[in-house]
């Protein structure tokens, strides 16, 4: 039931957002009668009443009327509310919320070993809310930091940390000092949370080649070359470099010649090593996602480049080897790709982070490809 009032709070929220055209071609495809004879409060009613009341049966092969031209949005809307159902036939509608639980680990305490080290990476917390952790991005040791830690008062989830600690398990510490937050000293260090304000669609550009794509949608996907040799990420990245974006890399089950390129990249790098079928793949998108929305909520400009979004969902496939699928991938693998292309947003106050997607020309009839990226994504 908690499940089933998100989802309509969140295609309220979807729907609320629209633009006249765009709210008058979802009201065609939910079968609101006369949609261009309406005001926009008048069709955002019509159209969440019928959403609500699963007023949808064939209403999208008996409509009648002239031709329209299908958005992207739209069709967003649209699949949520398809994928809605498809999770209905589980025993429990997953979120990424469930996922970020079950990746969380508490520390064991074996002793105290006479063993230091110096980490950084994104924090999270768990479920609970009660105590902070993270995964280095150099390594696979987790440090905790504990509540009687100076300066824990600062830190939120997201932010990118540095710290000493101490050896308690095999791969588990304990912090013992935290040394940078978000790149500044620590004990210097000023929270700096913003309110976003609202969602809109920027009108906003940054250049492509000889294109434009616009700023804070997901909007834009690579279908040639390797991403180590496609200048056109490099072309993309220097221009949002050189406007003032903070960027960030998410590249999982990554090639050698991949990782030989990001050594020369600006940005944060999150990424996983090729074939590796380790927990590190889920930690690193979880990273990645926590990061993005911390870099936004502290007012900055980003650009998330994931060179090769199959790759990702294929390493993530291999964190939930037996669980169900769907679109021929696990379930659990498609939410957090959902939760990633999400990211793509654009406030009145100023933030935005926009999305660049590779996807290889061989990946086009991937069954996640052809039905969730396809629609949402502009092809260039």
């Amino acid at each position: 039931m908690i499940g089933e009032t998100n989802q309509s709070k969140r295609i309220e929220l979807e729907v609320k957002r629209l633009g006249i055209f765009e709210l008058r071609a979802l009201a065609r495809e939910v079968g609101v009668q006369s949609p261009t004879t309406k005001k926009r409060e008048e069709l955002i009613v019509n159209i969440l009443e019928r959403i609500n009341n699963g007023q949808l049966d064939d209403v999208v092969v008996t409509k009648k009327g002239r031709p329209y031209k299908k958005l992207a949005m739209v069709d967003n809307i649209l699949n949520n509310m398809t994928l809605q159902d498809n999770f209905a036939s589980q025993s429990k509608s997953l979120t990424y919320e469930d996922i970020l639980s079950f990746a969380q680990i508490i520390p064991v305490i074996s002793k105290i070993e006479n063993e230091y080290g110096k980490f950084n990476g994104v924090v999270r917390k768990n479920s609970n809310n009660d105590f902070y952790m993270f995964y280095d991005l150099s390594s696979a040791q987790a440090v905790f930091l504990p509540a009687e830690l100076k300066n824990i008062n600062k830190v939120q989830n997201g932010d990118e940390i540095e710290c000493n600690a101490k050896k308690i398990n095999n791969n588990q510490f304990f912090a013992t000092e935290i040394i940078k937050i978000n790149g500044k000293n620590a004990d210097n260090y000023l929270v700096n949370k913003i309110s976003l304000g609202e969602q809109i669609i920027s009108t906003q550009t940054l250049k492509y080649s000889n294109k434009e794509v616009f700023i804070g949608r997901r909007n834009l996907v690579i279908l040639k070359e390797n991403f180590y040799e496609n200048t056109n990420f490099d072309f993309f990245a220097n221009d949002a470099v050189n406007k003032g974006y903070k960027i960030v890399y998410l590249s999982l089950n990554s090639s050698i010649e991949d990782e030989i390129k990001f050594k020369s990249l600006q940005g944060k790098i999150l990424c996983s090593k090729f074939d590796d079928p380790s927990s590190q793949s889920l930690n690193k998108a979880i990273d990645c996602i926590s990061l993005c929305e911390n870099l936004l909520s502290r007012g900055e400009k980003v650009l998330l480049i994931i060179p090769d979004i199959i790759n990702v969902v294929r390493a993530l496939d291999y964190c939930f080897m037996s669980e169900s699928k769907m679109y021929g991938h696990a379930l659990q693998s498609i939410i957090i790709a959902q939760k990633l292309l999400s990211l793509g947003k654009a406030y009145q106050t100023g933030p935005n982070i926009t999305l660049m997607l590779g996807c290889a020309e061989i990946d086009k009839d991937d069954e996640f490809v052809t039905n969730q990226l396809f629609k949402i994504c502009k092809i260039i």
